[in-house]
């Protein structure tokens, strides 16, 4: 059981004690709760006796001579919170002659007038040791609040920082229970996230939706907490019975706002009614603040870690990806190969291929799968796979289409096509024989002169019956293929003007006019795109594949 000694230390009820006895002109005693004195003397003077110095001094100290009697006299207790932690006492002796030496206060009403002064000094201390009781309160709360702060920035584990605030602001502010919810994605409903002391049923009680909840429109619109004096009887609970059984009373509720954005709810419950002071309004402000910053940072890092994973995957993914890709072209005697593969992401649509096929065939593709990224680039791979099996078996160039066709109709959606330029070089014969599904053409350039190789169908994955034609013929020295994919003719300059078409075909005859290989044509062309696109961001994949015959 708390005494007075817990509240004031000695020095202090010692100078209680002397200025009460100044004040009575008799010596009151500051008490124990079993009448045992704290202090062992009483001060003769004092300042207070000094101003209050009369004729009957010397009575006064005589009778502070005398050993006092503790088991009678006037006697008030000092009761804080309904208990009993000291006593204000004057010894039985002392009353009378108390009470006929006050100024105007002689005579048979002395004695009541003392009794009503010593109330009052009780009153005093009681008061004292609440205000030392609060202010000891604070600081802990304050200090509480400090560590939680160091806390909650190093917190990193979002599930878990919800379960340590919602322990914290319940041990902080005495109360019986505590809730967070977060707003859903779509900032409609407050979900429950983590809570304190609350029982499964009332958890499960229903959904708190926010077109719903006045308590929760209020402090979202106000930014400020909402305080509940009664959750079994206010008509903007929307669950009251819930809450009777729950052993639920008085609430307050405290938006969790992040940069004037509120991201949830945090609702604290006391199991009696209660009125919240000013002091634990601004306490569990301030919890929620923090905790709405460590939230938002929390969710960062998680969500940074989950970049960072993806960030390793598309890492890996791009590795094969390059190694799907011919790190260089083959050799076939009386031709020269280049290639120029850049994608605009990690992750390209484009692919170009080479495929061996006896005897002293070579297969050559371009193609370019719509869209881009991680999408794109699993098409990319399904489209090489299923040419290469068909290539290696079938002779008909048009057959080997239609089967890729059918494949990617097969296990894709209608969104998701692809246009491929298919050609197979004869290398003893210079036979060029080529089909082109829905692919930007190629140029044969010869002679100064420039022919689109377009033959073949539409764009395969869209119709499964679709059916491909092809054409043929025999390269002269100093022909050029060139076959590109539209990354090249539509990149822009900075006044949204494509490199176009035309602008391909230029580049490309003022690279065989100056005598380039297939190597400096290809890098030529890409060059010009560059000059006239400038610093401009790319927003597609560009490949480039020129063959040129010796």
């Amino acid at each position: 059981m708390k005494t007075l000694s817990d509240y004031l230390d000695e020095k202090t009820l010692r100078k209680l004690q002397d200025a009460f006895s100044a004040v009575a002109q008799a010596p009151v005693r500051i008490c124990r709760p079993d009448g045992e004195a704290f202090v062992r003397a009483y001060a003769v003077r004092s300042d207070w006796d000094a101003a209050l110095e009369t004729a009957d001094g010397q009575r006064i100290a005589k009778a502070k001579r005398r050993k006092p009697r503790l088991d009678s006299g006037l006697d008030v207790p000092v009761v804080l919170r309904d208990q009993v932690v000291g006593r204000v006492r004057i010894p039985p002796e002392e009353v009378a002659a108390a009470g006929e030496t006050l100024p105007g206060q002689g005579g048979p009403g002395a004695a009541p007038w003392t009794a009503r002064l010593l109330r009052l000094m009780a009153a005093i201390v009681a008061r004292l040791c609440d205000r030392e009781d609060q202010l000891r309160t604070r600081i802990e709360e304050l200090a509480t609040l400090y560590r939680l702060t160091s806390e909650f920035t190093g917190q990193r584990d979002l599930q878990g920082l919800l379960d340590l605030v919602a322990q914290t602001v319940v041990r902080a502010l005495g109360m019986k229970a505590c809730s967070i919810r977060l707003l859903s994605e779509d900032g409609r409903e407050l979900l429950v996230k983590a809570v304190a002391n609350l029982s499964s049923d009332y958890l499960n009680k229903g959904p708190i939706l926010i077109s719903q909840s006045l308590i929760d429109q209020e402090a979202i619109r106000t930014l400020k907490p909402v305080y509940i004096a009664d959750e079994r009887t206010d008509p903007r609970v929307l669950y009251p019975a819930e809450a009777r059984r729950e052993g639920i009373v008085s609430a307050l509720c405290a938006p969790l706002i992040y940069r004037g954005r509120p991201e949830g709810m945090i609702r604290v419950y006391s199991s009696r009614k209660h009125v919240f002071d000013w002091f634990e309004v601004s306490l569990l402000q301030a919890i929620a603040g923090e905790a709405a910053a460590a939230i938002v940072n929390a969710r960062l890092y998680q969500e940074a870690i989950r970049s960072a994973n993806v960030q390793r995957q598309l890492s890996m993914a791009a590795d094969v990806q390059k190694r799907m890709i011919p790190s260089r072209p083959p050799r076939i005697p009386g031709f020269e190969l280049a290639t120029i593969y850049v994608p605009s992401l990690e992750l390209g649509g484009d692919f170009f291929d080479f495929i061996h096929l006896p005897p002293d065939n070579h297969g050559l593709a371009i193609c370019d799968v719509v869209g881009k990224g991680v999408r794109a680039s699993l098409l990319m791979a399904s489209i090489r796979a299923s040419l290469r099996a068909h290539a290696s078996n079938i002779y008909d160039m048009s057959e080997v289409l239609r089967r890729v066709n059918r494949d990617l109709c097969g296990d894709t959606l209608s969104s998701d096509f692809a246009t491929m330029f298919y050609a197979v070089l004869d290398q003893s014969s210079r036979r060029l024989t080529y089909a082109n599904a829905g692919h930007m053409p190629p140029l044969l350039l010869r002679g100064g002169k420039v022919c689109h190789l377009g033959a073949g169908g539409g764009v395969l994955g869209i119709d499964p019956e679709m059916h491909f034609g092809h054409d043929a013929f025999i390269l002269q020295g100093g022909d050029v293929v060139f076959a590109y994919t539209d990354g090249l003719s539509e990149a822009m300059n900075f006044e949204d003007v494509p490199f176009g078409r035309e602008r391909v075909e230029k580049a490309a005859l003022a690279a065989i006019e100056m005598g380039r290989n297939a190597e400096g044509i290809a890098k030529h062309v890409l060059w010009e795109m560059r000059r006239f696109a400038g610093l401009q961001t790319r927003l597609d994949d560009l490949t480039i594949v020129v063959l040129k015959a010796m």
